[in-house]
């Protein structure tokens, strides 16, 4: 039996507790900014006390006293005046203040029924489009967590911090740092790019960028499984290009050194030796806490959605994105006039907000336009690439913390004296030095490893 939903009804709401903030407000204005710290001007439910409480935020953020005269004033001047109830209504607001007022407790209720309203109409929007014929489940269910979440955010949102509540969980990181020569940053295994960039930090965005066939994808699978398996962290990997056997092949050969044609093609026949290794190292990745994900068309609401979900059921220390440009953005993110460059902005800073709500680093990578094929590369000092050089969007420069390019002369210079060394160039740190650092690559296993070449300051 169904559970009809009484529309008659007004929705949630306390009239008094709204009119007491009102009046508060109206004689004495140095509760303005304490109201709107909690509350924002839609969170009033009633039409007039959303146009009395606009009336009087515009005035104190003007520099203007807001009274019982100057906000009649201003209200008269919008002509809505009339619509509030004029002039007797304000001043019914003012009579009316409770003896004892509280104005915390009253702001939270005016949040709690606002907060209520919105659950609710999010949750009509969703019966409503979900009665369409052309309705898809998972897109709903998508879209109902995240406005669901928004909610959550937006109540629970938390505006300063004392410096006393700050310096002693800071003293403690800083005193960790100092004892053990550590950053709680997740160890790559590549020890000089560790060193520069002590570890990828929580709450970072990190961009590995390059020209396609220069191992972006082989980078990452690289430090996720020395990741997983290493240092027995639990990581996610979302890959929108490759299949999960794919990815698990890739990770074999990269584990057991043994070359990707033979596990893939059977051709050569693996030796009794490499058979051996394959399995021990098939053993060591099936207990590793790593989760892949190869859904196709894969939509940004979505895998914020499953990232959340995994951090709650098994944890989550770090997510991997093969590949940004490849994600896409529905609903109501997507505008008709959209550009693309628009869409990779929502989805650049819709992964730098999942790195800061989960607390953990997010690492994805992009394809770079044409422009380093057309500029060259400068032998003495590698090659030169420029932050401009990420393909369709600005944003993502804007949005990362750190961006690293991958650069093998290998791909571009058959006769280099660099074959299989590539060029790991950190082009941005937000909060760390540049520079560019060499890796050894065995293209047979997609494999990189360090090497002891030293790093040195990358061009501007």
């Amino acid at each position: 039996m169904g559970i009809a939903l009484d529309l008659s009804k007004a929705l949630p709401h306390d009239d008094l507790a709204e009119r007491a903030l009102l009046g508060a407000m109206l004689t004495n204005n140095t509760y303005v900014n304490q109201v709107f710290s909690d509350l924002t001007i839609d969170d009033f439910y009633v039409d007039a006390h959303r146009l009395i409480s606009s009336a009087i935020h515009q005035m104190v953020n003007d520099g203007q006293a807001a009274d019982l005269i100057t906000t009649s004033s201003i209200l008269e001047k919008r002509n809505e005046l009339k619509f509030v109830g004029g002039h007797s209504y304000l001043s019914s607001l003012i009579d009316d203040i409770p003896e004892n007022l509280d104005i915390s407790s009253y702001s939270r209720i005016v949040k709690d029924r606002s907060t209520l309203r919105k659950i609710i109409l999010t949750s009509m929007g969703i019966i409503q489009r979900g009665s369409e014929p052309t309705a898809e489940t998972d897109s709903l269910l998508n879209e109902m967590q995240e406005e669901l979440i928004k909610i959550s955010e937006h109540r629970i949102k938390r505006g300063f911090f004392s410096s006393q509540e700050l310096v002693p969980p800071t003293l403690d990181l800083v005193e960790k740092i100092q004892k053990h020569g550590e950053s709680e940053g997740l160890k790559t295994d590549f020890y000089e790019l560790d060193d520069m960039t002590s570890g990828f930090q929580p709450g970072d965005l990190v961009v590995i960028a390059a020209r396609p066939s220069m191992g972006k994808t082989a980078l990452a699978l690289n430090i996720a499984a020395n990741m997983a398996i290493k240092s027995k962290k639990s990581v996610a990997f979302f890959s929108i290009e490759m299949s999960r056997t794919q990815i698990m092949m890739r990770l074999l050969s990269v584990l057991s050194q043994v070359s990707m044609s033979a596990i893939r093609t059977g051709k050569p026949h693996l030796s009794q030796k490499e058979w051996h290794e394959i399995q021990l190292q098939a053993a060591e990745l099936e207990n590793a806490k790593l989760y892949i994900d190869d859904s196709p068309s894969l939509s940004i609401i979505e895998m914020k959605s499953r990232s959340r979900r995994l951090m709650m059921e098994r944890k989550l220390d770090i997510v991997f994105v093969d590949y940004l440009q490849l994600i896409k953005t529905t609903g109501e993110q997507l505008r008709r006039n959209d550009s693309r460059a628009q869409e990779i902005a929502i989805i650049s800073a819709s992964l730098k907000e999942l790195a800061k709500e989960l607390h953990i680093p997010v690492v994805a990578l992009a394809q770079l336009n044409r422009s380093p094929e057309t500029r060259g590369t400068r032998k003495d000092k590698g090659p030169k690439y420029l932050l401009s050089d990420l393909k369709e969007s600005g944003a993502i420069e804007q949005d990362a913390d750190v961006v690293i390019f991958l650069h093998r002369e290998d791909q571009v210079d058959k006769d280099t004296d660099k074959k299989g060394i590539a060029d790991v160039i950190i082009a941005k740190q937000r909060n760390g030095p540049t520079g560019i650092i060499s890796l050894a690559f065995a293209d047979k296993y997609t494999k990189f490893g360090n090497l002891e070449f030293g790093k040195y300051d990358a061009e501007e």
